[in-house]
């Protein structure tokens, strides 16, 4: 059987669609085809359950998007699934040569690609975690519930001259309002030096390196590496696979980092988390009435800025694998398992 998979989207995107990947691999014994954007690319490219990896680069020329359009067009799928909910995908799904051709039901549906004539699964909870919501096409299609794995491999890519034992501040987020503070990532990095003797290990995309050198400015003794824009895509995986533990906020690496089997502290502000969490890990937020309002940008985004040091620091500690010290008060902490 093939199998042709339409997700085009952000890193942690690709890592919640894995697990449908998988199943289906496993329980059809199929030839996975999946068609997706250049960010993603490397980590679908050489994923153990994904046969081909389709590049589809939105800013190369009509040319590159022909090209795509015909290997689709010459080959004949079992199963093409239109994971990605935008009129891109549908129009990709619709130009695919597919016997089968399934979608979200409309409830769950985007720029109105509900109306394509694909076959769509029984509405679902809009609510629940993506990797459940993409799972939903596996009990579709008749897949018994089984384990949730990601098989992402690792190796191959370490980055010289980092400590044994570290910890990962993922600092980037994709929307402004889901960023924590300069003085919170720097202060936690100082409690865990001082606290546990254990450095940190600031990581991030370009857009990220203004921030993180006022967090690497502001304690002077705290022992910060600052790897911020530093790293491809396979740097990190094995970056974030030799941590202790990570903390992050809402964006791909944290998915990434479940995906790996670390210990995961996400702090979330204007995002669901029951959405689009960690699907294993910890979640802190703070106590204000506004969230979720799932906002991209916010002039005062106390949700974030409500989140203080103090609170992270005896979240990490429950994970065991820091020093034992006293657990001060917290602000509401939502442990999700």
């Amino acid at each position: 059987m093939d199998i042709l998979i339409v997700k085009l989207g952000a890193l942690g995107d690709i890592i919640n669609t894995l697990p449908l990947a998988i199943q289906l691999k496993q329980h059809f014994k199929a030839q996975i085809h999946w068609i997706t954007a250049p960010l993603s690319y490397p980590l679908l490219a050489g994923h153990p359950d994904i046969d081909q990896a389709i590049l589809f680069d939105r800013n190369k020329s009509g040319v590159a998007i022909r090209s795509l359009l015909r290997r689709i067009r010459s080959q004949q799928f079992d199963l093409v699934l239109d994971l990605q909910r935008t009129m891109k995908s549908g129009l990709i799904c619709t130009a695919a040569r597919g016997k089968r051709k399934i979608g979200f039901d409309k409830g769950r549906c985007k720029e109105m690609t509900w109306l394509l004539p694909f076959e769509r699964i029984p509405a679902g909870d809009p609510h629940a975690h993506m990797v459940d919501q993409y799972l939903d096409f596996a009990r579709y299609l008749g897949i018994p519930a089984g384990k949730v794995q990601w098989h992402i491999q690792s190796g191959g890519h370490k980055v010289q001259g980092l400590p044994r034992r570290y910890v990962v501040l993922n600092i980037g987020a994709t929307k402004p309002a889901n960023r924590w503070t300069v003085q919170g990532f720097a202060d936690l990095a100082m409690m865990i030096r001082k606290q546990c003797g254990m450095p940190c290990v600031l990581t991030g995309g370009p857009e990220d390196v203004p921030m993180a050198s006022q967090i690497v400015e502001q304690p002077p003794d705290s022992n910060i590496i600052n790897l911020v824009g530093k790293t491809s895509l396979l740097e990190l995986v094995d970056l974030l696979k030799d941590a202790i533990m990570v903390v992050t906020c809402d964006t791909g690496p944290m998915h990434l980092a479940v995906a790996l089997g670390k210990n995961v502290v996400a702090l979330f502000g204007p995002s669901d988390h029951r959405r689009t969490g960690p699907y294993r890990g910890k979640v802190i937020r703070a106590k204000v009435d506004c969230i979720p309002c799932n906002r991209r940008s916010c002039r005062k985004p106390i949700c974030m800025s409500g989140i203080r040091a103090e609170d992270v620091f005896p979240v990490l500690k429950k994970y065991r694998v820091l020093s034992e010290i006293d657990e001060p008060e917290v602000n509401e902490i939502d442990d999700k398992f």
